[in-house]
């Protein structure tokens, strides 16, 4: 193999880090043990001098896993690699059946839509209820003087800064993507709004109780390392500046890549802990909902496998409150080498099973489902079995970048380019193409892999301008 050949990988080594939590979460599918990584950017580095944490997330998905796809896969690793360093908060996991996860690749690849929808309801209450320092300030060059306050979203105090009185108004971005296979996953994801709706007032029996309450739990132990690391930071910079006589700090401090103490990795002494704080978690839940309603109510035991229509109108006592004030993010995707045409079908058996019409895709952009929400994004009342007409226009109406080579050896060109000039053309489209000349699939020719970090990083850098980030 030649040094060019060998270039995603080494790119790809140099840019992730070790993940900060390594774990698994059930799949809503069937309860089946998906492994799940997440990567903390450096905006939630205990050093004072990091920059604020804006609440922005990347889920991206790996290729199919019978051909060795993982999320150790190289592109995948430049992509995550690269949202990570823009500020992003990172997820990635792997299908059932690949390296660690439970279970076999399925036929349709609907139950691999279903884990990545379960990771993706997993990281938006991780990043909701992610704040380590929202009551901590960084302390001025003047020992005892303090910076003016505003009372954050969550009621804690933050230092102001040029952005802080409009930095609670702006919506957080939720970026979802893929590579190769898990592009086409990624293309046929419900809305986020739908996603998030199964999660709202899950039944208490359910795998998505189940994930919530662990993402609730992992991100609390979070917030309590993190925000003591934070605070002996603060206490230490503050004792150095009071024996300055010009309150000014000399040397440097330590990257939070040094910070070991806040990483956790799958053992089953870590599962052990996660599941003693669900457990705990649902127990205050319970006695919370006795003590607004005044009545000692006995709550349901069943299944968690079974999701059914059942459970899902059980009494409210039986399920999970909603979360007030939860984050709302503005979703985009990235689809890396995405797949279409003849091998949509061979991987899948038709999971997007025909091509739509210019009117029927326009119809489903001005459906009042679709104009509903927000967000721009289908309603929770939609139907999640989505056809290929509403998948596209999800990807018309929310920021979208395609990236592929004109050397793709899986999908040639020619099917590539008339997909992407057709939803590039629909008026106010927000979805665009970027066609690497030389690259290949696997993106492993000349330069190809720099490329395909270099897009990477200017579409989100877009999406980021945007906020004002």
């Amino acid at each position: 193999m030649t040094d060019a050949d060998d270039q995603p990988s080494r790119l790809a080594r140099s840019l992730l880090p070790d993940p900060t939590l390594s774990f698994t979460l059930p799949s809503l599918h069937d309860g089946i043990a998906i492994d799940c990584r997440v990567y903390h950017p450096q905006s939630l580095d205990p050093s004072p001098s990091s920059p604020p944490w804006r609440k922005h997330a990347a889920v991206f998905a790996h290729p199919y896993a019978p051909l060795g796809g993982c999320y150790d896969d190289p592109v995948v690793d430049i992509a995550a690699g690269t949202l990570l360093k823009l500020g992003f908060l990172v997820g990635t996991f792997n299908f059932r059946g690949a390296q660690g996860s439970a279970g076999r690749t399925s036929w349709k690849a609907k139950a691999e839509m279903v884990d990545y929808t379960s990771f993706v309801g997993f990281l938006s209450y991780y990043v909701h209820y992610l704040d380590p320092f929202r009551q901590q300030s960084v302390p001025t060059t003047s020992p005892i003087s303090e910076a003016p306050d505003y009372m954050g979203p969550h009621g804690g105090s933050r230092p102001v800064t040029p952005s802080a009185s409009h930095e609670i108004n702006k919506s957080p971005l939720f970026l979802m993507g893929g590579y190769s296979y898990g592009s086409m996953i990624t293309m046929q994801l419900p809305s986020l709004e739908n996603i998030l709706h199964q999660f709202d007032t899950p039944a208490c029996s359910s795998h998505a109780a189940e994930i919530r309450l662990r993402a609730q739990h992992l991100a609390e132990v979070q917030n309590t390392t993190l925000g003591s690391a934070r605070a002996a930071a603060l206490e230490h910079q503050a004792n150095m500046l009071s024996h300055s006589p010009t309150g000014m700090r000399f040397g440097g401090e330590e990257s939070s890549r040094k910070h070991h103490h806040s990483r956790l990795s799958f053992s089953h002494d870590t599962e052990e802990r996660i599941h003693k704080g669900v457990v705990e978690l649902m127990a205050k839940a319970k006695s919370h909902k006795r003590r607004l309603s005044g009545k000692d109510h006995s709550f349901a035991s069943g299944d968690a496998a079974q999701d059914t229509r059942e459970t899902k109108h059980q009494p409210a006592k039986d399920s999970l409150p909603s979360v007030p004030d939860r984050v709302v993010a503005r979703p985009a995707y990235l689809l890396v080498s995405p797949l279409q045409g003849l091998i949509n079908n061979l991987a899948s058996f038709n999971l997007l099973p025909r091509r739509p019409s210019w009117k029927g895709l326009t119809r489903s952009m001005s459906s009042p489902a679709a104009t509903a929400s927000p967000t721009g994004e289908l309603g929770p009342g939609f139907d999640t079995a989505m056809s290929l007409e509403e998948a596209e226009a999800k990807l018309v109406r929310n920021p979208t970048l395609a990236i592929y080579g004109d050397n793709d050896g899986f999908v040639p060109v020619r099917k590539l380019r008339p997909w992407a000039a057709r939803l590039e053309g629909i008026p106010n489209s927000s979805f665009r193409a970027h066609e690497v000349s030389g690259a290949s699939h696997f993106w492993a020719q000349g330069r190809a892999a720099y490329t395909l970090k270099d897009a990477i990083k200017t579409f989100a850098e877009s999406l980021l301008a945007k906020d004002g980030s």
